[in-house]
């Protein structure tokens, strides 16, 4: 049996060429990401980024044309070499790209072994990691008062899904963040949403699950007849998202709260 990680790499694997014309709502989410820096990252340069989960790029294709900045390496579980070798040929920023489970963060951290980061970003990627033990790790690889921005989904996403047949990640509500991030970040921006996407038929639902790459749900899964006709009348093949998106700021060892442990 696969390994969850090798399923979800398989699952994008074969979305590589329909990802990008089917993950409508990921592109949403990447604008408003880029609309939180806009607000909030003041300097024009956003000295040196790191990207989790960067997918073919796009968002480090965006921000090449919205900000300046030093370095950028962004990763992936897929190979996505071959598009980061065009990009960079279209920009004059530094962007290079890791294949690599974005969880090793000492592989990550061995790519560039004297860099902290002055921003870390992540686009529609978090949930697919444990983000009460993952996120508070990510202080280690961010300079004082650097940026941790990423946006993720919450316990409403794909409710049908959990609702008919199971399926589905252990999402968190917005409230938690503030208790995962609460001794090493400061939380200065934080809200969500949710959108409905309306399907003509329960099978059209199932293909953009697959063109997205989300078919790594649940391995073993089977679609029947009788599943789809009752998806229709339950759902009328409606599937909801729920995006969730955070800023947050390393606090500089002076703004710690008092009782934590590197304050004690």
């Amino acid at each position: 049996m696969q390994t969850q990680k090798e399923l979800i790499q398989q699952g994008f694997q074969r979305a590589k060429l329909t990802y990008a014309q089917n993950a409508n709502v990921q592109q949403a989410m990447q604008q408003k990401l880029l609309a939180i820096l806009h607000k909030h990252c003041k300097a024009r340069n956003l000295g040196n980024i790191l990207e989790l989960g960067c997918g073919n790029g796009l968002l480090a294709q965006n921000l090449a044309l919205n900000f300046e900045f030093e370095s950028y390496l962004a990763v992936d579980l897929v190979d996505f070499s071959n598009d980061f070798i065009k990009i960079q040929k279209d920009t004059s920023h530094k962007i290079d790209f890791l294949q690599a489970d974005f969880e090793d963060l000492v592989k990550i951290g061995n790519k560039n072994p004297d860099l902290q980061y002055d921003l870390i970003l992540s686009n529609a990627s978090m949930q697919w990691v444990n983000q009460w033990s993952f996120l508070p790790q990510l202080s280690a690889l961010l300079q004082p008062n650097g940026i941790l921005a990423f946006s993720t989904f919450g316990t409403e996403n794909y409710q049908e899904l959990r609702a008919s047949c199971g399926i589905g990640l252990e999402y968190l509500e917005p409230k938690d963040y503030a208790e995962i991030l609460q001794l090493d970040f400061k939380i200065l921006e934080s809200f969500e949403a949710r959108i409905p996407l309306h399907f003509s038929n329960t099978l059209a639902l199932f293909r953009h699950l697959r063109d997205t790459g989300v078919n790594s749900l649940q391995q073993g899964f089977r679609l029947n007849k009788k599943f789809l006709t009752d998806y229709a009348t339950r759902f009328h093949n409606v599937l909801t998202y729920h995006p969730i998106y955070l800023l947050a700021q390393k606090r500089s060892l002076e703004s710690k709260p008092k009782d934590s442990p590197s304050n004690s």
